[in-house]
């Protein structure tokens, strides 16, 4: 489906968007429009606190005023996002490096992850006192991983029909191309064939596939 980006031209504006505590807001604006003090009960804020963000955001020109609902006596301002689709050049980021770029998102989404699925392991653990970090040698790669039970645990137990549905794996692969494009279409035909699923418990997915780089890279 074809979008129409608005694509920003203020470094300010692009500050914003890469600061979770404005992307927060931001992105609840994207879905929908919001009164301060609605928006800022939906999101845990203290009301001066999503003031300040809305106003800064009005600024910068990433949300604008949508429609006054009429009060006795002050009407309420409700506010929305300028588009529903943007675009931050990465050209008007103060960072440093495409590395840096890709990280900040994936940092996010990396630590909502890890926080999901310390919840989920915690009932492969016995004892607290269990868990840890183990680095060991397997073939020619030394492997660093975090075990809820020791140095007994198998991540193949995690295949049993009563464990959390978790899969946490780093492989390294070695491929001709065409076999390395093939798993990619192998690896979108397996999402397509859950995707269309509904069910009542929601799962995170994150599946990463590049060449990897030379060695000492």
């Amino acid at each position: 489906m074809a979008r129409a980006w608005h694509t920003l031209d203020s470094p300010e504006a692009a500050r914003l968007c890469l600061d979770p505590d404005y992307t927060r807001v931001l992105s609840a604006l994207m879905l929908r429009p919001w009164p301060a003090g609605a928006l800022a009960a939906h999101l845990g804020l203290a009301l001066n606190a999503a003031h300040h963000r809305v106003r800064r955001l009005l600024r910068a020109g990433l949300v604008v005023e949508d429609h006054l609902e009429p009060r006795r006596g002050r009407s309420i301002r409700h506010y929305r996002a300028v588009a529903d689709a943007l675009l931050i050049p990465y050209t008007l980021t103060p960072l440093g490096s495409l590395e840096e770029l890709v990280g900040l998102h994936s940092a996010q989404v990396q630590d909502h992850i890890n926080r999901a699925l310390v919840q989920a392991s915690m009932a492969l653990v016995r004892d607290e006192g269990e868990i840890g970090l183990r680095l060991f040698r397997e073939g020619d790669l030394v492997i660093a991983d975090v075990t809820p039970r020791a140095g007994d645990f198998d991540y193949a137990e995690l295949q049993r029909p009563e464990a959390p549905a978790l899969s946490v794996r780093l492989e390294r692969l070695f491929l001709t191309r065409a076999d390395a494009k093939a798993l990619q279409r192998d690896l979108n035909d397996l999402v397509a064939r859950y995707q269309g699923r509904g069910g009542p418990d929601p799962y995170l997915l994150r599946v990463d596939l590049t060449p990897d780089l030379p060695e000492g890279e």
